[in-house]
């Protein structure tokens, strides 16, 4: 149990940032990331940071559901441990029906190792599960479905994560325009974000992200090597990619994580259906 009660907060970090962040990416050649050549309009003018954060936060409310993976590699020492961890998802949200899915994966790597695999629903207000693999004692049955009642503020999170998550990272921050590159055949803004630390940590405690957010009197010591970049598409505003990486120190433990993110098929229909056998799922928390 000693190991799930390491592997349980992770669970619910990878869920919510790969729902507030919507992501559809992988390494490599897979995002099919290349600069934009083609001749561009006219009016294809490069916006000043400014004009382009005005647009995000005015676009972000409209996105209403979309298709997501997500990679999150972090490597954490904490009470004299190393550990890497390594967590991918892939899911779907409707955020006008409160519905969500996700299928997600954890393997972690060092002083302790664990490897787990879930499916996830996430239904109004309730958070449906089951441990489809794992080589841990859990106090779960496998492929035996459970639900709990998400509080208001992880439904929040949940179901405004989009909005969220950009009026953090973006309604404070500078960003810088680094020129035009086409994403899985969008023609999109590449910008380099420098975040508001304070507005940054915010997010990361909404999130889960920061246990104690009160140990970190002084951002710019627990914050260090913070780069996020994004993809915004030029013609809808929608930020359909990002790259983040930083180093946290908080009372002597130390984490790096890398994370990187698209969103797909935003506002396509979506059908999202709770499975029968997750019904009468067991009730937890």
């Amino acid at each position: 149990m000693k190991s799930f009660k390491v592997i349980a907060p992770l669970i619910s970090l990878l869920m919510l940032l790969s729902l507030a962040l919507g992501s559809s990416c992988s390494s490599g050649t897979a995002d099919n990331d290349s600069p934009d050549t083609n001749n561009l309009p006219v009016s294809d003018t490069t916006p000043t940071g400014s004009q382009l954060i005005a647009s995000i936060l005015a676009a972000s409310p409209n996105i209403t559901s979309f298709d997501t993976t997500s990679v999150i590699d972090m490597t954490m020492q904490v009470s004299g441990m190393s550990i890497k961890t390594v967590m991918t998802a892939n899911g779907k949200e409707d955020l006008s029906s409160k519905k969500a899915y996700l299928t997600s994966s954890i393997i972690m790597t060092g002083d302790l190792a664990s490897t787990m695999e879930m499916e996830t629903y996430l239904i109004d207000s309730f958070q449906y599960f089951r441990i489809t693999s794992t080589d841990q004692n859990t106090g779960m049955q496998l492929n035996t479905w459970y639900k709990m009642l998400m509080d208001t503020q992880m439904q929040t999170q949940t179901w405004n994560a989009q909005s969220q998550q950009n009026n953090y990272l973006f309604s404070k921050s500078s960003i810088t325009v680094d020129g035009s590159e086409t994403i899985n055949g969008t023609s999109c803004w590449k910008v380099t974000i420098t975040p508001d630390l304070t507005e940054l940590i915010k997010y990361l405690n909404e999130q889960q992200a920061i246990e104690d957010p009160s140990a970190i009197t002084n951002p710019a010591d627990s914050l260090k090597n913070i780069k996020l970049t994004a993809w915004v598409a030029k013609d809808t505003s929608y930020v359909i990619k990002m790259n983040m990486s930083m180093d946290m120190l908080i009372e002597a433990q130390t984490l790096s994580m890398v994370m990187s993110t698209t969103i797909t098929n935003i506002n396509q229909p979506v059908s999202i259906t709770l499975p029968p056998e997750a019904v009468n799922a067991i009730q937890v928390g």
